[in-house]
């Protein structure tokens, strides 16, 4: 029976992780992060049908219900401008409705740490926290994973799903680095008090000169806990008072520059984007807590590379990067780690990578040209 070591806990690898317990294969997650919630995950996740076919894939029921039960109840989207007026030309033909919002089979928003939670449950004593993978070299038939902290993980085959500065794929694909684009992303969430009622019936997003900014109330049907009970009682999950999720995606000269030339905190970024917006939406990032307030440069992959099937494989943003446009990127990991763990239960690991990433590679070359065309559009100049 073959032997997996998934690097990177995330999203993608903990949904393969599930996707291999089901099929029966060993494997263990090495994870850099010393425990499950000792640094923030980010916020809200839009799950598309891709998402959600991956999940009830690799999930038990019960967990998948939860995870379904588990979910922001949100309403119909808007498209308006910085002053709120409506801009119905503005919106994306890429634009998916929200379960519930007059489709019942719609996206799903998630809490990223509530899935996280959903998707390392049952699977405690395969995860080891605090091992940051730092390179591999092939032995034998199969591979080995070194660690920081001087442990080494052999198996037939290794998974880079640690994300976008993968050292596995630094190592192995130097020539597929994501590229900048010129462009950042800011994200951060505010209580629902006091928020203007008309953001609060579902997701808004406001288009202006150079950024995009995207608003969605998060609020969830009952207490995490009580939502646990109902579908899984031995799941804890973490508590997720409801919440407006917010993010500033727009060109790096219109939120401040670079992280490296400009000065000043995230919270002054944010505070000048919101000049001459709507009052009620510069009110609502006037609320937001500064610690609650993210930032990235986006990076994206040109292409997905060519290589020789061997016994290293990626998925996720660890192989092809994506800009948060169109919110592509996490169900492409999620529907890689599904098929992944689909290819190896069928048996022969090679056979099952090569099948597996000729599959990875269509999926996701057609993802990153749509990511790229969303991008376009949201980074448009008024």
């Amino acid at each position: 029976m073959s032997s997996v070591i998934i690097v990177g806990g995330g999203i993608g690898g903990l949904c393969l992780a599930q996707g291999l317990e089901r099929a029966g294969i060993e494997f263990e997650v090495l994870e850099a992060d010393a425990g499950p919630q000792v640094r923030d995950q980010g916020y809200r996740l839009r799950i598309d049908a891709m998402g959600q076919r991956a999940l009830r894939q690799c999930l038990p029921p019960e967990l998948f219900e939860l995870f379904r039960a588990s979910c922001a109840v949100s309403g119909p989207a808007r498209f308006v401008d910085p002053q709120m007026n409506p801009l119905p030309g503005r919106r994306p033909e890429s634009w998916r409705k929200n379960a519930g919002a007059g489709q019942a089979n719609g996206d799903l928003s998630a809490d990223r740490q509530v899935l996280r939670d959903i998707l390392s449950h049952g699977l405690e004593a395969r995860i080891r926290w605090g091992r940051r993978a730092r390179r591999f070299e092939r032995g034998g038939d199969g591979v080995v994973v070194h660690c920081a902290d001087g442990a080494e993980h052999q198996a037939d085959l290794a998974v880079a799903a640690d994300g976008l500065h993968s050292p596995l794929r630094r190592q192995w694909l130097p020539q597929a680095e994501p590229e900048a684009i010129g462009a950042l992303n800011l994200y951060g969430k505010a209580a629902l008090g006091g928020v203007d009622p008309a953001l609060l019936d579902g997701p808004t997003v406001v288009f202006a000169d150079g950024f995009t900014l995207v608003i969605e109330p998060m609020r969830f049907r009952a207490p995490m806990e009580t939502l646990a009970a109902l579908h899984a009682p031995d799941c804890r999950l973490s508590p997720a008072a409801d919440y407006v999720y917010w993010a500033l995606f727009g060109r790096m000269e219109c939120l401040g520059g670079t992280f490296e030339e400009a000065g000043g905190s995230l919270r002054r970024r944010v505070e000048d984007a919101a000049r001459g917006l709507h009052p009620s939406l510069s009110a609502l990032l006037a609320r937001t807590e500064p610690e609650t307030i993210k930032g990235r440069e986006v990076r994206m992959a040109s292409h997905v590379p060519m290589w020789p099937t061997g016994r290293l494989t990626a998925l996720g943003d660890a192989i092809h990067a994506m800009s948060p446009a169109g919110g592509v990127g996490a169900n492409t990991a999620l529907a890689d780690a599904a098929m992944l763990a689909a290819c190896l239960a069928e048996g022969d690991v090679g056979q099952a990578v090569a099948r597996y990433e000729a599959e990875m590679r269509g999926r996701a070359e057609q993802a990153l040209a749509a990511t790229r065309a969303g991008t376009e559009r949201l980074l448009r100049r008024a």
